[in-house]
């Protein structure tokens, strides 16, 4: 069975700290689910304002919870140095992770590294560490190295198990697979596209499943069961969940004001600053959009909140 991800929100207690024990329940959600797990994104998981500690109880809790039930990784924040992702990498390894993800060496103010300083900066991280790590290539870094880079790092280093893709199209993971000399896990981001990278053998991560674990792992069973007319109407089900929540994202904003709206585990923590969330009528109108979609799982969790559920046509 192709496995999916969900690249993970933290949650956060009403003083601002990490709620350990809603994260707990929060994760019970996903393990139920059976998706795998990014841990620590700095986006999603808003781990950019963590300190080391919180980070270092952030994978030990998801560890203690997941492992040996779905697979557990950290998608580390990115850093503009060796060192500082070398020091991230160790309290990810430290904790229990399965992998590692590293994103390619982000571009900040105006540097964009040229393919001899990213492969430089991979050596140096990798001659650093002995584990498990999956490269991310992502356009949130400033811009998308060519394959023949990607290809090249991975040749090189026998720790790159996987490849995780953001923003290309798929005759991008298609060349990789022609250029990398050994069997590699490609990670396709559910938001651009689904089918097309499934039928090529990739596994998918998904933000959307933050919320909608279910409905995500329904997906996956039905591709697999190749059951595609039911499959199609779940596809188009989370196509409009992602339309909708865009218009506040692509980060965690979204993602809490959906956990504030359906009284989800580590809901009243919100937005750890210097975010904040948006004021009650734009969460009433977030409510209302997200209601109106007539997905089944939100449905579900909205009935027992008495939230009113507009009639589907």
């Amino acid at each position: 069975m192709p496995q999916c991800y969900t690249m993970c929100a933290t949650t956060f207690g009403k003083s601002g700290e990490f709620d350990e024990k809603a994260f707990r329940f929060y994760l019970h959600r996903q393990i139920r689910a059976g998706l795998g797990l990014y841990l620590g994104s700095g986006g999603n998981g808003e781990t950019h304002a963590m300190s080391p500690a919180e980070l270092s109880r952030l994978y030990s809790v998801g560890v203690e919870e997941c492992k040996g039930k779905v697979p557990i990784h950290a998608n580390l924040p990115e850093e503009h140095t060796a060192e500082a992702t070398i020091t991230q990498a160790r309290i990810a390894i430290q904790a229990g992770v399965e992998a590692v993800h590293l994103y390619t060496l982000e571009g900040r103010h105006g540097f964009i590294p040229t393919d001899r300083e990213l492969a430089a900066y991979f050596d140096d991280v990798l001659s650093a560490i002995r584990h498990p790590v999956v490269i991310a290539v992502n356009p949130t870094m400033g811009y998308i190295p060519e394959p023949p880079i990607i290809a090249e790092i991975c040749n090189r280093h026998a720790d790159i198990v996987g490849i995780r893709l953001s923003g290309v199209r798929e005759i991008y993971m298609i060349t990789l697979q022609d250029m990398v000399r050994r069997p590699m896990t490609y990670h396709w981001q559910f938001g651009s596209a689904a089918l097309d990278p499934l039928a090529l053998g990739a596994e998918l991560f998904a933000a959307e499943a933050n919320i909608i674990p279910a409905t995500v792992a329904l997906f996956r069973d039905l591709y697999e069961q190749r059951q595609f007319d039911e499959l199609g109407t779940v596809l188009a089900h989370i196509r409009r969940f992602n339309k909708f929540v865009m218009h506040w994202g692509p980060c965690a904003r979204w993602i809490k004001m959906a956990m504030h709206i359906l009284k989800l585990p580590g809901w009243e923590g919100g937005l750890r600053r210097p975010y904040l969330m948006p004021p009650e009528p734009e969460l009433q109108h977030f409510a209302n959009g997200l209601l109106a979609l007539g997905i089944p799982e939100i449905t579900k969790l909205a009935e027992p909140l008495g939230l009113p559920i507009p009639p589907q046509h």
